[in-house]
């Protein structure tokens, strides 16, 4: 039975915080609903479950009381992580600037920039903070054995590292930076650099990535934020992760798209000008160089 929980949990813990992610990216306010219920439905059987293991171990030793507490209560943690971030993104959804900036990319370049809301720390931040505090507690209460608080204090200080880019100001929220010569993108410590030769047109689809990254494995700093679960491409791809842009994932495939197919406008990126596009804007079909911006 034990056995048949354990991969009835592995199972979900692999393929359902991707499913979740998909129906959040959508930005419906149906899909949202209908998460937000099923994840509050989670939640409220975790934390019955939860209480009732209390109430059944009442005689087992406190170490493994405190394990099987524990695990419960993690999950509790995890599915209110979700609720939290459900909330959030609908959130978003509804206050998105919808505008471009000047920026300076990755690279030091002048660019068009798509920024991506500090709001999308939010989660990895709670997630780096949630899995310490968790072992830490673990610890104090198997503390009447040693051995096995021991190991949640190793695995505490393991899981504390994931906080280092956070504590020392190293991750950030990033973006997706146009330049002349190349798409750039950050998030967290990492960014990397797709050429537009290597762009054929408008992204079919974000979150599979771009193709023709240049070192896409570039980091600022040696502990990594984990992507986005439904922004995980090919190998040969670059992640794009979609979530908290301030242009929606449609608009911004329109806008590398509109200047994937006319390399003339491109001279325009990191001007003022080019922050005059908007998603509303003529196509490229009907675009030229001599009137770029309509």
């Amino acid at each position: 039975m034990i056995g048949g929980y354990a991969s009835a949990g592995a199972w979900g813990a692999r393929n359902g915080p991707a499913f979740i992610r998909r129906m959040l990216d959508r930005e419906r306010a149906g899909t949202f609903v209908a998460l937000l219920l099923a994840e509050l439905a989670v939640l409220a059987t975790s934390a019955g479950v939860l209480v009732a293991v209390l109430v059944v171990s009442a005689d087992e030793p406190l170490w493994l009381r405190a394990l099987a507490v524990g695990a419960f209560g993690l999950t509790t943690a995890g599915a209110l992580v979700w609720v939290v971030e459900a909330v959030s993104r609908w959130w978003w959804s509804v206050r998105r600037p919808g505008i471009l900036v000047l920026a300076t990319a990755p690279s030091g370049a002048a660019s068009t920039a798509v920024r991506r809301s500090r709001g999308s720390l939010a989660t990895p931040v709670t997630t780096a903070l949630v899995l310490p505090a968790w072992c830490v507690l673990m610890a104090v209460l198997t503390a009447p054995s040693p051995r096995v608080a021991l190991l949640f204090v190793l695995l505490a200080l393991v899981a504390g590292s994931r906080l280092a880019p956070f504590v020392l100001g190293r991750a950030a929220a990033g973006g997706v930076y146009l330049t002349p010569a190349a798409i750039e993108l950050r998030w967290g410590v990492r960014s990397a650099s797709v050429p537009w030769e290597s762009v054929r047109g408008r992204p079919d689809d974000l979150a599979h990535g771009l193709g023709g990254a240049v070192d896409p494995a570039v980091r600022a700093f040696p502990v990594d934020v984990a992507l986005d679960v439904t922004d995980r491409p090919l190998p040969v791809r670059v992640a794009v992760p979609v979530a908290y842009l301030w242009l929606r994932a449609d608009e911004l495939a329109e806008l590398i798209g509109w200047y994937a197919v006319q390399p003339g406008l491109r001279a325009h990126l990191g001007t003022r000008p080019s922050l005059e596009w908007r998603a509303s804007a003529p196509s490229a079909v009907t675009m030229t160089d001599r009137d770029p911006f309509g």
